[in-house]
C-alpha cells in the first residue's frame, strides 16, 4: 500500500474515534458486579478454588495426597518385581479369549475372501448392485412411510 494513504487513513480513523462520546456502563451493572463478588466470598470453603481454602486444611489435604501418590507408586513397583505371575495368569485368561476371537475373525474374514476371488468379478460385481437396490429401497419406503405418517399433521 501507499505509505501517504495509510497516514490519511489512519489519521481519519483516529480523528473519527475521538469524535465518539464515551460509552457508559448500565446503572445495574455495578450492583451486579458487587451481588456476584459477595456470593463468591460467601461460598463455602469446600466450593471454593483449591488456593482459597484455609492453609490447615490445603497443608492436610496435600499431606493425603502425596500419601496415596507414594502409596500407588509403591504398589506399582511392588506388583512389577513380585506379582508378574499373578498379572499374568489373571489377565492370561482373558487375552487367550480375545486372541482366539481374533483368530476366529481373520479366519473368517480370509474364507470370504477367497470366495469372492473364486466366484470371479461378475458376481461381486451382481452383488454390490443387489446391495445398492436394497439400500434405495429401504431408503423410499423410509420416505414414503414418514410422508404417510406426517401427511395429516402438517399444514402446508
Amino acid at each position: 500500500m501507499n505509505s501517504e494513504y495509510q497516514q490519511r487513513l489512519e489519521a481519519e480513523i483516529e480523528r473519527e474515534l475521538k469524535e465518539l462520546p464515551e460509552l457508559t456502563a448500565p446503572s445495574t451493572l455495578v450492583s451486579r458486579v458487587i451481588t456476584a463478588i459477595e456470593e463468591r466470598a460467601s461460598m463455602p470453603w469446600y466450593r471454593q478454588p483449591w488456593q482459597m481454602w484455609p492453609l490447615a486444611l490445603r497443608a492436610a489435604s496435600l499431606v493425603v495426597l502425596l500419601a496415596l501418590f507414594g502409596g500407588l507408586c509403591f504398589g506399582g513397583w511392588e506388583l512389577s518385581h513380585s506379582g508378574s505371575d499373578l498379572v499374568t495368569q489373571r489377565f492370561g485368561g482373558w487375552l487367550s479369549g480375545l486372541g482366539a476371537m481374533w483368530n476366529a475373525l481373520s479366519a473368517l474374514v480370509g474364507a470370504v475372501g477367497l470366495v469372492f476371488k473364486q466366484l470371479g468379478p461378475p458376481f461381486l460385481i451382481g452383488y454390490l448392485a443387489a446391495l445398492a437396490f436394497g439400500c434405495a429401497t429401504c431408503l423410499g419406503l423410509g420416505t414414503l412411510c414418514m410422508r404417510l405418517a406426517l401427511a395429516g399433521r402438517w399444514k402446508y
